[in-house]
């Protein structure tokens, strides 16, 4: 029974490396995309700030 148990274990720890290795390799794409999205929405609103302060 433990041997069963140490088998299963070791395939799932496998299968949960490759799963990972995939993941991110699909997901560090997207996080490039949204974290420029971010960065450039930041400096729009950095530079509309300005403008609004500026004309006061």
């Amino acid at each position: 029974m433990d041997l069963v148990k140490k088998v299963i274990r070791e395939i799932l720890v496998l299968l949960w490396r490759v799963l990972r290795t995939y993941f991110w390799k699909w997901l560090k794409p997207r996080l490039r995309k949204l974290a420029f999205v971010v960065v450039a929405a930041v400096a729009v609103l950095g530079v509309l700030t300005m403008l609004v302060a500026s004309s006061c």
